[in-house]
């Protein structure tokens, strides 16, 4: 097979994760709640044995010291699963892992060539859908909460019950966790895109992109998307008088925005109290912020009776039963659902053993995209991943495995291709 069109039918993988949601709603609607993560990972395993297969000399595979270790990870998460907790292995568990999938889409883009024309397209997509993303949380939030919501989530009351509970926009067909990984990452592609073009409109997509996250009311969004400010100064740093232009501006449009909202029936102020602070619980010490609180203490108690290898991921896991070890399940006493750290429940898991792998993983994945930003100049890229890793300090997600991740991973290619190719010329 000729190693252009392997490219090409990977690129294609990627040009679905792009329409993720909304080819995630036909193959939930349409075709009997198919998941899309699935159907991705299925064609990644094609793509990924086609660069394998068809290497040459001219086309040697290339594999990273990060995916080594995240794959020593997936094969040590596989041994806690089947032989420290003894359950039964199923093919379908190659589907559903989504470290394979993430391991898998990540090989992928580090061994094919991205076209300046095929980037170009995937960009102008991404911000058709941010809009899309955007005027669709304005809908849930003014007329209708359960607008365009998964329909198995629509009756779950916290998020339905409209201005201080969480909107899922159209990200609910993806996954709960995905509203901030699959837009916040673009978010800060686009921004960064529009200065590095000097297009007018970036002031737009800033606070656009910040009432989004806002409107979202799950605090670690709001805290990925203020990565902008960081994107805004990295290419500014050394132009004062456009810093000091921006900020001078910048209380003006929120400003204006915040009015604008009011006035379209959107209660900022009720949201700010009552999911940012929390006033209608008693405060961020007793409100779902004091569940990572929790997580310390439950951490310091449970972690020390398996500290080298764990306790396996009883509840969540390939085979899980759905509930947590009794011990832990009872100190929680239905405050929390789990240790509501991604570091500590990591380690709780996995052990010191399982929590080395994945910290080198994104070490050294963080210090490979750093160097790349510095070498191209685009920091979106390494910032959306910065963003994932500093989001386990208040969630559990291991998984690379989400829209905008892969998006910006994609990207952080072709701007370091792009780069390389400009100096040979």
């Amino acid at each position: 097979m000729d190693i252009k069109k392997i490219y090409k039918f990977n690129r294609a993988i990627i040009g679905l994760v792009a329409l993720g949601p909304f080819i995630a709603y036909f193959l939930y609607v349409y075709l009997s709640a198919m998941d899309f993560f699935k159907v991705i990972q299925l064609l990644c395993y094609v793509g990924a044995f086609l660069i394998i297969l068809y290497r040459s000399d001219k086309n040697k595979i290339v594999f990273p010291p990060y995916l080594l270790f995240y794959l020593f990870f997936i094969f040590y998460e596989f041994y806690s699963a089947f032989i420290q907790l003894d359950r039964e292995f199923k093919l379908i568990y190659l589907f559903s892992n989504r470290l394979i999938g993430g391991f898998l889409i990540m090989f992928i883009i580090e061994n094919i060539r991205i076209p300046g024309v095929y980037f170009e397209r995937i960009l102008k997509v991404s911000r058709i859908i941010l809009i899309i993303a955007i005027a669709v949380i304005l809908v849930q939030q003014v007329v209708n909460p359960n607008f365009y919501l998964r329909t198995d989530l629509v009756d779950q009351m916290h998020l339905t019950t409209g201005s201080e509970d969480r909107l899922l926009s159209i990200y609910s067909w993806l996954g709960l966790l995905s509203i901030g990984f699959s837009f916040v990452p673009i978010f800060l592609l686009v921004v960064e895109d529009s200065e590095k073009r000097e297009r007018r409109g970036t002031m737009i997509w800033i606070l656009a992109g910040l009432m989004f996250a806002l409107l979202c009311k799950s605090r670690w969004v709001m805290v990925y998307s203020s990565l902008v400010f960081v994107i805004y100064y990295l290419n500014h740093k050394k132009n004062i008088l456009k810093k000091l232009r921006f900020f001078a501006i910048l209380p003006v449009v929120l400003l204006v925005g915040y009015v604008s909202l009011e006035s379209a029936g959107v209660e900022i102020d009720r949201i700010i109290e009552n999911r940012v602070l929390e006033k209608n619980k008693g405060g961020l010490t007793k409100g779902s912020a004091s569940t990572r609180l929790l997580a310390f203490e439950a951490f310091d108690r449970f972690f020390w009776d398996n500290p080298v290898f764990g306790v396996g991921n009883i509840k969540y896991g390939m085979g899980g039963t759905g509930r947590q070890d009794y011990k832990l399940e009872r100190f929680l006493a239905g405050k929390s659902s789990q240790i509501h750290v991604g570091y500590l429940s990591l380690f709780y898991m996995y052990g010191v053993t399982g929590g080395i792998l994945f910290i080198t993983f994104l070490v050294l994945l963080l210090s490979k995209l750093y160097k790349d930003a510095r070498y191209t100049g685009r920091w979106a890229p390494f910032l959306g991943f910065l963003g994932f890793g500093l989001a386990n300090f208040t969630l559990v997600e291991f998984s690379v495995l989400e829209m905008g991740l892969i998006i910006t991973f994609a990207a952080n290619k072709y701007f370091v291709q792009s780069k390389q190719q400009m100096e040979l010329a």
